[in-house]
């Protein structure tokens, strides 16, 4: 084989190697609505999909009872008799925000038994959305996929076990649907395995990212199931160290083991008006479904006894989910380190390396990483420079993400090889891939001791690395004959099956606000991989440097021009209307950091910058305030149901009523209240709650969702001769009843900004008393 035909046969094993990863990193094609009966159509889930998310469907709205109506339908048509459990409950423990969530919830259960019974597993998802979204994505996509598997489950004999489909109701207002049904309702003591369903996007594959404690029986279970599922344990580890919660967070502190999927491409859509059926990709609620349904079968035909004890490390190799013991971790980065270090030492013995020359290797690496990363930084920064709008974005990401992320990747393997073809200069090209082994080895070794389920990521590039680096010593000198160039090119194979699918889901979890810390991490994977696969150190300098330039301008460009603000991709806006009944004032508010034309004729001419935490006690910037007509509108009515004094502690009881029948009410009790105990709606929170409320520095909000006709009951419990000064609030959102009703002039380039993101449309009126 001659030198030619061998750098091709090396580009095309790296090509195939390549198509062979993103192949399997996919969501499935979507199934029609003819498929088999036995097995998911996306086709057919997504017919329940026009009626679930056609508008947006929050809890308290019309909508909302609408969705739930159809829930019930669509499960007696399909065979099954269903159960609304209707209650209220709260979240006391939902992260360590400043929020005290509540609602009146109704979950819909649907009970599909097996053989034998006594325990179930549970599939959730939920079917409230947030008020600027129809929710297709979140959670419309898992709800469709409940009911379309469940017609599946019922075209084949009963399964050995139970079959549990909790619909759960006001995930979005604080996972108290879920609480409730984990704490209240009897058939929770039979749930043995959880299997939760989210989005935080429009499209991607489904992955399977956090678990519970102790694992690895699930995680065997989730590998013999056959489920066409993205899965890490690099995913869990970074999940745990965010501050984001879904419903299996409720089953998980009560003990149920489980699993979570979600599918996170598409941020620009997550909880905007953009969420809809149109906007969907079928793909991935196929991709749900056939995860779904082929866990249910298997999980239905299993006794549900962890049959291994501990945590695993897994990931995916292309089809397969490989996984095993956690405990491996440190002997198999061990074993890194001596592969390693006896390639290392075997090259230093021959003379084809020198041991200032790996360090300089080493060095290299490191000054690559750091370069690329402010490359990039810098990069983005002119991005956002040419095309303004991009700032404007709260999401901190982009309409035309997948241009921007390619068009950045680009450039970071155009500054990575750039800045190899320099230190080429001054070290060899063994001498390059030896330090960067070195590099990879530690990290292997660090994060098999402090975050193991992120070793692997490391430890088999070094192994196979390793391998091919002994491979290189069987002949002297630079010039590398056909045999070895292949064996280079296949000791990167292992690197590439592993890195290849992360790579783009590194950038859509982080967001391109992040790009930098991403470009960090991919640098060194792809500083090792040239090191493995480009024979000639010349062709990092005079090719791949500048092709990769080349097509990272094209792509940035394309995506500059493109990214623009029109009806298919609007601009997210705020402006809501707040009225003090207490204070006589009125206010136009926007959470924009540069408002648009629109918002800017709301505000008028006597905008000014400033904290309103009065108003937006969750919102910790900076909004833009201009005063505004008052409107006569109600705020809630506060009553004292009952104040009794005994033992030196004095209970308040009050009932607080939305008086404009608004979906939320939010309590605030003043800064540095003596709080002793405290009951919303007959739940009283225990004393460690308590204690949190009363420690922090700032007032707690309750938020309560739909709040009962009659009012919404609140016990406090300060001390003897304590008044309690409460300023009492209810949302509705929409501008209807602001003055002009400004919403009715919303260009059509804009939207409302996602909730969560901002101040969203919406109308609070208030004000404040003492009792």
């Amino acid at each position: 084989m001659n030198t030619r035909l061998a750098s091709l046969s090396a580009v095309v094993l790296v090509g195939l190697t390549l198509a062979f990863a993103l192949r399997f990193a996919s969501a499935p094609t979507a199934l029609p609505a003819s498929a088999p009966v036995e097995v998911f159509s996306a086709g057919r889930a997504r017919a329940h999909l026009e009626h679930i998310a056609a508008v947006p469907h929050p809890v308290g709205s019309r909508a909302h009872r609408e969705v739930r109506e159809y829930l019930l339908r669509a499960l007696r048509e399909a065979g099954v008799t269903p159960e609304v459990q209707t209650t209220s409950a709260i979240n006391p423990n939902l992260g360590t925000g400043r929020s005290l969530p509540g609602a009146t919830v109704h979950n819909v259960l649907a009970h599909l038994k097996g053989v034998e019974g006594g325990k179930a597993v549970a599939i959730v998802a939920h079917y409230d959305s947030v008020p600027t979204s129809p929710g297709a994505s979140d959670d419309g996509a898992g709800v469709a996929a409940m009911l379309e598997t469940l017609r599946a489950l019922r075209t084949g004999p009963p399964l050995r076990n139970d079959i549990l489909f909790v619909f759960t109701d006001a995930e979005e207002t604080g996972l108290v649907g879920a609480r409730a049904f984990a704490l209240q309702h009897p058939l929770a003591k039979q749930v043995a395995v959880v299997l939760n369903f989210e989005a935080r996007g429009s499209r991607g594959p489904s992955l399977m990212f956090q678990t519970s404690p102790d694992n690895r029986w699930l995680i065997e279970h989730l590998a013999r199931s056959g489920a066409p599922v993205q899965a890490s344990s690099l995913f869990e580890e970074t999940y745990r160290q965010l501050p984001n919660d879904t419903d299996l967070s409720i089953f998980l502190r009560e003990g149920t083991p489980g699993l979570n999927f979600g599918f996170i491409d598409g941020l620009m859509r997550y909880h905007s008006s953009l969420d809809d059926l149109a906007h969907l990709d079928p793909d991935s609620l196929q991709n749900h479904g056939e995860v779904m349904l082929a866990l249910a079968r298997h999980l239905g035909q299993d006794p549900l006894e962890p049959t291994s004890t501990g945590s695993a490390i897994y990931f995916n190799v292309g089809p397969f989910l490989v996984h095993h013991a956690a405990s491996w971790a440190v002997p198999l980065a061990l074993l890194a380190l001596l592969a390693c270090g006896a390639a290392i030492a075997v090259g230093l013995r021959r003379g084809a390396l020198r041991a200032l020359g790996v360090l300089k290797g080493l060095g290299a690496l490191l000054a690559t990483t750091a370069g690329s990363a402010a490359v990039i930084h810098a990069a983005w920064w002119l991005v956002q420079l040419i095309d303004g709008g991009l700032r404007a974005l709260p999401q901190r990401d982009a309409y035309q993400g997948p241009l921007f992320i390619a068009g950045l990747l680009a450039l970071t393997l155009a500054t990575v090889a750039g800045l190899q073809a320099l230190f080429l200069r001054k070290v060899r090209r063994a001498e390059l891939a030896a330090g960067a082994l070195i590099a990879w080895t530690v990290l292997g070794l660090v994060t098999a001791f402090v975050a193991s389920g992120v070793s692997y990521l490391f430890i088999w590039p070094v192994v196979f690395g390793a391998l091919g680096l002994g491979w290189r010593w069987r002949e002297p000198g630079e010039t590398l004959t056909s045999r070895t160039r292949l064996m280079l090119a296949a000791s990167a194979i292992p690197g590439l099956l592993l890195w290849v699918p992360l790579v783009p889901n590194f950038y859509v979890a982080l967001t391109l606000w992040l790009v930098a810390v991403v470009t960090a991490v991919v640098a060194p994977w792809l500083a090792l991989l040239l090191a493995q696969t480009v024979a000639e150190p010349v062709r990092l300098g005079r090719t791949v440097a500048p092709l990769s330039l080349a097509l990272a301008g094209v792509l940035l460009g394309v995506g500059v021009v493109q990214e623009r603000f029109d009806a298919d991709t609007p601009r997210p806006s705020s402006v809501a209307y707040v009225a003090d009944v207490t204070s006589g004032k009125a206010y136009w508010l926007s959470s924009d950091s540069e408002p648009d034309a629109w918002v800017s004729r709301v505000l008028g001419g006597e905008a000014t910058t400033r904290r309103m935490g009065t108003y937006l006690p969750l919102l910790p910037r900076d909004v833009h305030v201009a005063p505004a007509p008052l409107r006569p509108l109600l705020a809630p009515e506060v009553r004292v149901e009952d104040d009794e004094t005994r033992d030196g502690l004095r209970r308040l009881t009050l009932r607080v009523t939305s008086r404009r029948q608004a979906p939320q009410l939010q309590l605030q009790l003043g800064d540095g209240t003596p709080l002793r105990g405290l009951s919303i709606a007959g739940h009283r929170l225990e004393p460690e709650a308590v204690t949190r409320v009363r420690e922090r520095e700032t007032a707690t909000v309750i938020q309560f969702w739909d709040p009962p006709p009659e009012g919404l009951v609140l016990e406090v419990s300060v001390p003897e001769g304590t008044r309690v000064r409460l300023r009492a609030s209810d949302l509705r959102f929409d501008l209807s009843e602001a003055p002009g009703a400004p919403g009715d002039q919303r260009p059509a380039n804009t939207i409302p900004v996602p909730f969560y993101f901002g101040v969203t449309d919406e109308t609070l009126v208030g004000g404040v008393g003492e009792y």
